[in-house]
């Protein structure tokens, strides 16, 4: 049944939370907040540098959220995503790779939200992937998730921005060392030590981290990066650095297929397994090896009226793939398939702004530029190939790609109360795609993104706003390969467009008190052409501009300190997004035969209806924490008529941390109860045969996890 009824009740929906919204604001109004306890109590009051004026949480007209270098220690996050995906509103989308959604607006096979590494776009292959698992926890000072549109950082902006701060050397004295080592589940081992500090006017930071593991499902990796930065400080205001981390890291996946019901049952652990009940023939692991750097200038300016922040940045990347799933399945001269990447990428921005302030008026206008260039490479290869008569052309890929942006952004405000954010951009894409078909494509594409946010602060500790905002997502380079390499001439290159969402958000920000601190927000989108798998009879022919979807959504964050004994905080987030128009290709049931559907009213699959986190902190002697959670996915659907469903899972994760002077011990717990997790594929509703079971792939999330561990600072 098609879900016509949540359109329907979309309105009146919206004007539920307005209400809401209200009545929080009017009741809440009246209330002091009290911050003259010691202790860090909310972020709402921390200055975030992802928006254009770098204000604090509870000015900005945007729903942020923060996570600190303290909360991924606590929570013992092995990666980002693992910590990521505990923010309200954002999904762990991963298969075979690390991937998230925010909002529900990732699209198949393509990258997600914007990722910025101290300021440097991240922009990896020709999948634009989120190479998120590279980046070491232990040298991450914090990491802001922007779930509003973004206008200031650009195209695809729209899916939100993962901005990761990386930490640096300490003011407060000349030299500060650290180390800390952690032993966990399946031979996990996570050590990095380093020092940092302040000379009189240089500062300097240095890390170096090693992870490995044999992994929940024996796939082995290891990661070893370091970390250096320099900085001269002209004046307590200015600043100029140099920075560079590298990263080495190799991971065995269990993946090229997924794992189907029978494999969960009888090989959930195993790397590798038989390929189905009747075949004992293995599927093999794919392998993994990567090599990254970035190196920046970077030069800041924070003061009281001017502000100028800028970087110039080089990232290499580089990358070997081996495709060994059907090595000793297959007799093909194209099993075993090796891809070798290889990226260059040369980006710089600058950003200034000046802040007027005439009687009650003030006035903070902000002007940005900034370019990249890609020079992307693949290489494949057929090691068994020995005649060497397997075609290439196809997958040797050449990739060059430009993109320039400018953006004016304009904050006023009247009096005590009154905010308002005006701001336009304007972002040009050149993009020349080519392989040994022979086959190129050059194209060229501009687009204007703009917002306007009004806010209302009701008394110093409190902000509503609303904010109606444009922005664009640039299709993939991938997509631009498949509509070239399957030639159907109703999904042609040239035909691809970039998606446009347009989002209105209205948001509540307010530190009442000690013991209650929000952040609550109710949004909704629209997508036009947004994009979807394309075929025509048995062939896949890419992923197309197939139609318009809309999305709305609940947010909430609460946190606080009731009792000196105890903290607690929660994160929800309630979200449904709807096809308005388009069709897809689907598997009917029972037949199994192939048909084509008109996807208006569907839920767009893969996008769990709500997620949310529940936790406590106890802290019954001085220097010890003790913290409980638990973490709430709801269903989804799996395919694009809503038949096939994934239930709803709920994991507790469970911590113990002690502090003594110089020394921090913890032990942690995750998935206490060993929920099974996995990440279940079936877009089309395939059935294994006419009249049988769906053929649903699963991909396989972490089990049980415990650790140990040990960090020292002097």
């Amino acid at each position: 049944m098609k879900h016509r009824v949540l359109s329907a009740q979309m309105g009146e929906w919206m004007r539920v939370n307005v209400a809401v919204l209200a009545v929080f604001a009017v009741l809440s109004g009246g209330a002091a907040a009290d911050w003259n306890e010691h202790g860090r109590v909310h972020v709402l009051e921390e200055v975030v540098v992802t928006t254009t004026s770098k204000s604090k949480m509870i000015d900005t007209p945007a729903s942020i959220s923060v996570i600190t270098a303290d909360d991924l220690e606590k929570m013992g996050a092995k990666n980002i995503i693992e910590a990521l995906e505990r923010i309200p509103g954002v999904y762990n989308t991963s298969a075979g790779s690390t991937t998230l959604s925010i909002r529900g607006t990732r699209s198949s096979m393509a990258g997600g939200p914007v990722i910025l590494v101290d300021g440097v776009a991240q922009k990896y292959g020709n999948y634009r992937r989120e190479e998120l698992d590279i980046i070491p926890v232990s040298q991450i000072e914090r990491v802001e998730v922007l779930r509003s549109a973004g206008v200031a950082y650009g195209p695809g902006s729209a899916r939100g921005v993962i901005n990761i701060i990386t930490k640096k050397g300490l003011n407060r004295k000349p030299l500060s060392l650290h180390l800390s080592g952690s032993y966990g589940s399946w031979n996990t081992v996570n050590v990095s030590g380093g020092l940092g500090g302040r000379l009189q006017q240089w500062d300097y930071y240095a890390d170096i981290a090693h992870y490995a593991t044999d992994g929940y499902e024996e796939e082995n990796e290891s990661r070893t990066a370091g970390l250096t930065k320099l900085g001269y400080n002209l004046s307590a205001l200015t600043r100029i650095g140099l920075s560079g981390n590298w990263v080495h890291r190799d991971q065995d996946r269990a993946y090229g297929l997924g794992k189907y019901a029978w494999h969960l049952q009888e090989h959930r652990r195993r790397i590798h397994f038989p390929r189905s009940e009747e075949d004992d023939r293995l599927v093999w692991h794919n392998r993994q090896e990567q090599d990254s750097g970035t190196y920046a200038l970077e030069f800041a300016h924070k003061g009281p009226k001017l502000f100028v922040d800028g970087n110039v940045a080089y990232t290499q990347y580089k990358e070997i793939y081996h495709d060994t799933k059907d090595i000793y399945y297959s007799t093909a001269r194209t099993r075993g398939d090796v891809d070798d990447r290889w990226q260059d990428t040369v980006a710089a921005a600058l950003s200034a702004g000046y802040r007027v302030t005439t009687g009650s008026l003030g006035y903070t206008p902000t002007f940005g530029i900034n370019f990249d260039k890609v020079d992307f490479k693949q290489r494949r290869s057929y090691p068994y190939d020995t005649a060497g008569t397997a075609d290439i052309s196809p997958y040797d890929l050449d990739l060059a790609e430009e993109s320039y942006g400018a953006f004016w952004d304009n904050d006023f405000s009247w009096g005590a109360h009154w905010g308002l954010k005006v701001g336009g951009r304007f972002d040009t894409v050149s993009l020349s795609f080519e392989n040994r078909t022979p086959w190129r494509l050059d194209n060229h594409e501009t687009r204007w993104s703009w917002i306007v946010a009004p806010s209302y602060h009701f008394n110093p500790d409190a902000n509503v706003y609303l904010s109606i905002s444009r922005n664009h997502w640039f299709p993939s380079p991938q997509y631009y390969h498949w509509a070239a390499d399957y030639g159907s001439a109703h999904n042609r290159p040239e035909d691809l467009k970039p998606e446009e969402t347009t989002t209105y958000e209205l948001g509540c920000k307010h530190r009442l008190h000690r013991s209650l601190n929000m952040a609550l927000t109710a949004y909704f989108a629209k997508t036009t052409d947004k994009f979807a798998g394309y075929y025509e009879g048995d062939a896949y022919m890419g992923q197309k501009n197939t139609g318009d979807a809309e999305t709305y959504g609940l947010e909430l964050e609460l946190d606080g300190r009731s009792l000196h004994w105890l903290g607690y905080r929660l994160a929800a987030a309630y979200i449904q997004a709807e096809w308005k128009s388009g069709a897809a290709r689907i598997y009917d049931h029972p037949s199994n035969e192939r048909v084509v559907v008109d996807l208006d009213g569907y839920q767009v699959y893969g996008i769990p209806e709500f997620n949310g986190r529940i936790g406590l902190d106890f802290y019954p002697l001085h220097g010890l924490r003790a913290s409980l959670d638990a973490n709430i996915w709801g269903k989804y659907y799996l395919d694009y008529t809503n038949r096939l469903t994934y239930p709803s899972k709920t994991t507790v994760d469970a911590s113990v941390v002690y502090t003594w002077r110089r020394y921090k011990f913890w032990v942690l717990c995750k998935n206490l109860f060993d929920e099974k997790i996995e990440r279940a594929i079936n877009s089309t509703g395939q059935l294994t045969a006419a009249g049988g079971t769906p053929a649903t792939a699963y991909y396989v999330q972490d089990g049980i996890y415990l650790e140990a561990a040990l960090a020292i600072n002097f």
